[in-house]
C-alpha cells in the first residue's frame, strides 16, 4: 500500500476540514501520521479511511453519532476522552466542534511488543465507545512530545503505538459481560423504556422505573445501563434530544421545543442541547448543519 499517498490525502481532509493552527508529523513512508488540530462542527459522509485511528478530545464536544456498516456509535465527546476507528469505508452522521490529538497508523505493522500480533476484530467494541481512560490519554500526549522532537519514526515511537494497543485490549477484557436475561425480563426493561418514551416532558422518578421492572433503584439503574449503554437519565436525555431535534426541523418554536421536552427553563435545554449536539437550538433551526 502507497502509504504516502494516503498521507497526503489526510493533509488536505485536515485543511478543508479543521481550523486555527494545526500541526502534523509523519514518519518518512506516510504509515504513521501524528496531528493536532481543530475542526468545525461536522455532518454528513465523511472519506474512506485506511487508517486504524486513536483520537483524544482536548478542548470543546459534545454529543457525537457515527455509523458504518452496521455498526453505530452514540457518545459524547469530552476533554481527555479517547476514541478508536479501524480501517473503514466512509462513515456518516455527527460531529463535534472540537480540538483533538490523533495518532493515524497502519494496524497492519504494529510491532509485537507486548500482546502478539494484532487481530483488528478483537478491538472491534472500542468503535463503538468513547473511553475515559487516563493512560491512553497521557501516552498520546507522550507520543506527541516525542515525536515533535524526535519524528513519528523513532523506536520508542513504535513502542508507544503497541502500548497504546495493549492498554485499549486491556480495557476491552476487563469490561463486563452482559448478563443474560429471561425474556420476561427484558420486557419489563423495556416497559420502563416505553414509560421514559412516553413521558418526556414530565417528572419520572427513577424510583417508578425501577418498581415497573421490580427492581430496587440500584439494581435497576446498574442493569439498565449494562443492557443500553446509558443510565436512565442519560437515556432519558438522550430521548428528550432526539424528540427536541424532530420539533425543530418541524419550525417549533425553540420555548415551546423546550417546554415539549422538560424543560421550563428555555436556557437550560438551550444548554443541554448544546452540550449532545454541539450547537445552539437556535442554530439547528435556522439550517440543521451545525
Amino acid at each position: 500500500m502507497n502509504w504516502s499517498i494516503h498521507r497526503d490525502e489526510l493533509y488536505q481532509q485536515l485543511h478543508s476540514l479543521g481550523r486555527g493552527s494545526n500541526k502534523l508529523i509523519s514518519n518518512p513512508t506516510g504509515s504513521c501520521v501524528i496531528s493536532q488540530a481543530s475542526y468545525d462542527t461536522f455532518k454528513g459522509k465523511g472519506n474512506d479511511q485506511p487508517y486504524a485511528v486513536f483520537m483524544l478530545c482536548v478542548g470543546g464536544g459534545g454529543r457525537t453519532v457515527r455509523s458504518n456498516n452496521g455498526f453505530e456509535l452514540d457518545d459524547v465527546w469530552r476533554p481527555g476522552r479517547v476514541g478508536f476507528v479501524l480501517p473503514e469505508t466512509a462513515s456518516e452522521g455527527f460531529t463535534p466542534a472540537m480540538d483533538t490529538l490523533a495518532i493515524a497508523f497502519d494496524i497492519e505493522d504494529i510491532p509485537a511488543c507486548h500482546s502478539g500480533a494484532v487481530d483488528p476484530e478483537t478491538l472491534r467494541p472500542a468503535t463503538r465507545q468513547l473511553i475515559d481512560d487516563s493512560l491512553l490519554s497521557g501516552l498520546m500526549l507522550t507520543l506527541l512530545r516525542n515525536a515533535e522532537y524526535h519524528g513519528a519514526a523513532s523506536a520508542f515511537f513504535d513502542h508507544g503505538i503497541s502500548l497504546l494497543i495493549y492498554r485499549l485490549t486491556q480495557l476491552l477484557n476487563s469490561q463486563p459481560k452482559p448478563a443474560h436475561w429471561s425474556a420476561n425480563k427484558l420486557a419489563k426493561l423495556n416497559a420502563a423504556m416505553e414509560m421514559i418514551d412516553q413521558q418526556l416532558d414530565g417528572d419520572l422518578r427513577i424510583t417508578e422505573l425501577a418498581a415497573a421492572c421490580g427492581l430496587d433503584t440500584k439494581t435497576f439503574t446498574r442493569t439498565f445501563k449494562r443492557q443500553t449503554g446509558y443510565t436512565p437519565y442519560q437515556y432519558l436525555t438522550f430521548q428528550r434530544m432526539k424528540q427536541a431535534r424532530i420539533l425543530l426541523q418541524d419550525n417549533t418554536p425553540v420555548t415551546t421545543a423546550a417546554l415539549q421536552v422538560g424543560y421550563s427553563n428555555p436556557a437550560k435545554f438551550a444548554a443541554v442541547f448544546k452540550h449532545w449536539h454541539g450547537c445552539q437550538p437556535s442554530q439547528w433551526k435556522r439550517n440543521q448543519d451545525c
